[in-house]
Formats: C-alpha cells, sequence, structure tokens
C-alpha cells in the first residue's frame, strides 16, 4: 500500500490543507523522455551518496534525486527514511493551478487526485513514472548537486514545465538542503498561492513520535510539546500546528531522530500514518506504517518564477536537535517582520486580486479592481506586539479616477496569536470537544484605517498600532486592504518599528 499527500483546496489566505490517501504498491519506475532533453545515465547502481564521519545520505537518480537514505553511522540509527512509494522520502513537492490539471495532450489526471492540480514532485508520479534526472555532481564526499525533471503527480507520464535544483550540503550533525523550483510553463496564467511543502519528510516507523514548540515563548526553553505519541490514537489524519520556534522533529522511544527546521514556515503539518500498533517498531523502509513532516510555505508559483527556500536537517538528541535550532536561530531570527519587495514577494500573497508577475523588479505592483478591495496578505509569522508598536507602510496608490477622489484609505488588519494556535487539529474530519473548544478561543483582529494620497507618488504610512485596542501580546499575520477603484497599488516595504 502506499501513501500519497490528498490535499483538498480552502480558501483561507489562498491555501490549501494537507491530507493523505492511500494507493497502490511502487515497481520500478516506468519513464517517459522530453524530446531533445538528456538525462543523466546513473548505470546499475540508481542510488549514490555522501557521508562524513557522523552521517550517511542516499539520493536515488531514478526518481529524481530524491533521498531514500538517511544514517547516522555514529549512533548506529540505521537507515530512517521511508520509501514504500514515491510519494514519501525527503523531496520537493510544489502546487499550483488548474484544478484539475490536464496535460498538453489531454492526458487526464487521476480522478482521486484531480484536486491537486498542477502538482510536480520529486520521485514520479501516481501512475508509476519516476522523474528524470538531468544533472548529478558530487561536489566532494559531503556535498552533492541534483537537477530533474518532475512529473506531475496526479497525471500518468506528464513532465512538468519546470526544473527541480537540490544542493545537499552535510553538517556535523545533519545536512542542509537548499532546493530551487525553476518554471517554464506554458499557462502564464497567475493562479492564487498554495502551500508548498518544504519539504515533505517521511521516517521509518521507530521514528514515530512527533515534538515542537507550540507557545507564545519562542526561544524562552519553555517545555515541548508532543503532537504523537504511543497509544494516544493520533498522527493519522495527519495533524496541523503552529510550530513558533519553525522546528518539528520525528523521534523515538529514547528521543533520538530528525529535526526539521524551516523559520520561514511555521505551519506546518505532521503526523504518524500505520496505527498506534505500529508506532517504534522495528520495521523497515518498504513498510507502509510512517512519520511526516512538511514546513508549509504558502506561495504564488508564476509560469516563469525560480524560487528557492533553504531547510536544515539535524539528526541527534531531542535536545541536541532543540539547541541547534537556537544557535543558528540567533543567526537569523528577528523580532520585528521588515519585508522588502525589492526582487521577490517574500512569500506575500493575494485576494481578490493579482500583481504585474515574475520577475519582481522594486516593488509589488498590485492590481487594484473597482468593484473588490484587493488585499494582500502576509505569510504566517511570529512577533510580539510590544516589541513592534508602529507599522510602516511604504507604497504609491495610482487609481483612473484618482481626479474625482485624490484622498482615500487603506484597511490595515493584524491577526493576533491566540489559543487556537497551542492546539494541533487534524487535517480533516470531525473535531473532538477540547478541540472545537481550542478552535473557538480566537481573539479579533485588530483593525486600523489610515488616510493615504492617490497621486502616484510614493508616499510612508505610519500606523501606530500600540494605540488601537487589542493589539497586545503575540502577533501572526498582516492584512492590507486597498480601496476598491481600478488602478495599481506599488508596494515597496512595509515593516514594523519599536518606535
Amino acid at each position: 500500500m502506499t501513501l500519497r499527500r490528498l490535499l483538498t483546496a480552502t480558501l483561507l489566505v489562498a491555501s490549501l490543507t494537507l491530507t493523505a490517501q492511500v494507493h497502490g504498491q511502487t515497481t520500478v519506475p516506468k519513464t517517459v523522455d522530453k524530446p531533445g532533453e538528456r538525462y543523466f545515465d546513473f548505470g546499475a547502481e540508481p542510488v549514490r551518496y555522501i557521508e562524513n564521519d557522523r552521517l550517511k545520505v542516499g539520493f536515488d537518480l531514478s526518481i529524481g534525486g530524491a533521498i531514500v537514505y538517511l544514517e547516522d553511522k555514529a549512533n548506529k540509527s540505521g537507515n530512517m527514511i521511508n520509501s514504500a512509494d514515491w510519494g514519501r522520502q525527503i523531496q520537493l513537492s510544489y502546487y499550483s493551478g488548474p484544478a484539475p490539471y490536464v496535460g498538453p495532450n489531454g492526458e487526464q489526471p487521476s480522478p482521486s487526485w484531480a484536486g491537486l492540480g498542477w502538482n510536480p514532485i520529486q520521485a514520479g508520479d501516481c501512475g508509476g513514472y519516476g522523474s528524470r534526472v538531468l544533472e548529478f555532481k558530487k561536489l566532494d564526499a559531503s556535498s552533492a548537486f541534483v537537477r530533474a525533471r518532475p512529473m506531475l503527480w496526479p497525471n500518468s507520464g506528464v513532465l512538468a514545465e519546470c526544473l527541480f535544483e537540490c544542493d545537499y550540503r552535510l553538517t556535523a550533525n545533519g545536512f542542509e538542503l537548499t532546493a530551487t523550483i525553476v518554471n517554464d510553463r506554458s499557462d502564464k496564467t497567475q493562479y492564487i498561492g498554495r502551500s508548498q511543502e518544504t519539504p515533505a519528510v517521511y521516517t521509518n516507523a521507530p521514528w514515530y513520535k512527533l515534538v515542537t514548540y507550540i507557545g507564545d515563548k519562542p526561544y524562552e526553553n519553555e517545555p515541548v510539546t508532543t503532537i504523537v505519541d504511543k497509544a494516544d490514537g493520533k498522527g493519522w489524519p495527519w495533524r496541523n500546528y503552529y510550530a513558533t520556534e519553525g522546528w518539528s522533529a520525528l523521534v523515538n522511544e529514547q528521543n533520538y531522530g530528525i529535526g526539521v527546521y524551516q523559520p520561514n514556515a511555521l505551519q506546518t503539518s505532521g503526523g504518524f500514518h500505520g496505527g498506534d500498533g505500529a508506532k517504534g517498531q522495528p520495521l523497515d523502509s518498504k513498510h507502509t506504517a510512517t512519520g511526516y513532516i512538511a514546513p508549509l510555505e504558502t506561495t504564488i508559483l508564476d509560469w516563469n518564477i525560480k524560487r528557492s527556500y533553504k531547510t536544515i536537517f539535524i539528526v541527534g538528541s531531542l535536545d541536541e536537535i532543540r539547541s541547534t535550532v537556537y544557535r543558528l536561530a540567533q543567526q537569523n531570527a528577528v523580532k520585528r517582520p521588515n519585508w522588502v519587495f525589492d526582487v521577490d514577494r517574500q512569500n506575500w500573497c493575494y485576494a481578490n486580486t493579482t500583481d504585474e508577475g515574475f520577475p519582481i523588479k522594486g516593488a509589488l505592483k498590485i492590481n487594484l479592481l473597482k468593484d473588490a478591495c484587493a488585499r494582500a496578505n502576509s505569510p504566517n509569522s511570529f512577533w510580539k506586539a510590544s516589541d513592534a508598536p508602529v507599522l510602516e507602510i511604504d507604497l504609491a496608490i495610482t487609481a483612473a479616477d484618482a481626479d474625482a477622489k485624490p484622498e482615500d484609505e487603506l484597511e490595515i488588519i493584524v491577526t493576533p496569536i491566540s489559543n487556537a494556535e497551542f492546539h494541533d487539529y487534524p487535517q480533516w474530519g470531525d473535531l473532538n470537544e477540547q478541540e472545537k473548544e481550542f478552535r473557538a478561543q480566537t481573539k479579533p483582529n485588530v483593525v486600523a484605517k489610515e488616510k493615504i494620497r492617490v497621486d502616484g507618488k510614493r508616499q510612508t504610512v505610519r500606523v501606530p498600532l500600540d494605540k488601537i485596542e487589542g493589539y497586545q501580546g503575540a502577533m501572526k499575520r498582516l492584512q492590507i486592504a486597498f480601496p476598491a477603484r481600478e488602478g495599481k497599488a506599488t508596494l515597496y516595504r512595509v515593516r514594523f518599528l519599536e518606535k
């Protein structure tokens, strides 16, 4: 039996909710060629390795270079990565429209997966076709580079109009993955931002316990949260939670395993498939029982975008995993969000509108609509109101009817972190009474309205948020609602200030 993520569209800041479904067994991958494209000849042995004194990592070049092997040699862990099907491994997975996606020659998606839309994944597709490696370079004993042409999971034998590039580098207690998608789609539609797995991680059954920190005091050594444990009946459906320190780990009974640190993706999906009886059992990589983690970044994938993210994997005890995260966070953690839109969107997405597309040249150029308020939504984040009392928005507004109304207003909406974030929830199905109670404990949004000029000239809007009732404690997300009038909003920068 195989396991693969089934995504069900939910328009919440134009994102998705991850779920999963069971399919049939994977065999030797079938292949399909793109005319004129030269593929890497991996010979008789498709799995290649990099290693150092402690770790050994293996990539399967018959399925796009997805990671199929991770061993902590010093602690005799054996292989930690599950490969019961091509929807597992450690691999890249991206999502965009349309849904359903029909291939260039009319190839229909499998009915089971049609709702996923355009979904290239690193290993292969649901029809048994493996993604094709174009280039593999072992840079040295502990680093490697893979470029691949992925398959579209929902469609059988359809190569994606994009490339995946993966740079793998071992560290003293783990490895770094720099992952890049390079799109060259013939469909130039700008689809809504969707949740991207950055990346998807599947472990073998011994590493069943899902641990993170959920709370409003990140990096203060507060007790960790165990989301999935033995005999708790949890893990499947996947759990959905807000990891405010940016990491999650799948560990065994001795609290040893693999941590995934992605500070730009606090919203996370994870769990264990296989039932309580399989948790912690010595089952190998071909068994269906598996742990799962996927940090989720919501972003727009333009037809021509080149976009990268970096995720750090940490192997060791739970204490080692968290202490490594704390050390890394000292280098990149910020008290106050500061989004500068000079070359990319910084994971901002839209409701009711689009922008001028990739590449971003100095600012976001957002289309304003006459009949609806265009909305720009920040990524999910974390900051304390006391550290960020003032909001500053650097923008220009041009409207077709500027002479008739030379001034207008922005609506600024800030979403606080509430008790609803301090609990994990199943990806679908009925909530139990405790989950319903937590879900109900949400704080109202903090709303401000500010006057703006409509003259096409650059201006800075300063919003004293600390003067507004409700702007206290921890905050999660910012939304800017533009006036409903035809024109253009040029958004250069959004930042919070100490004063």
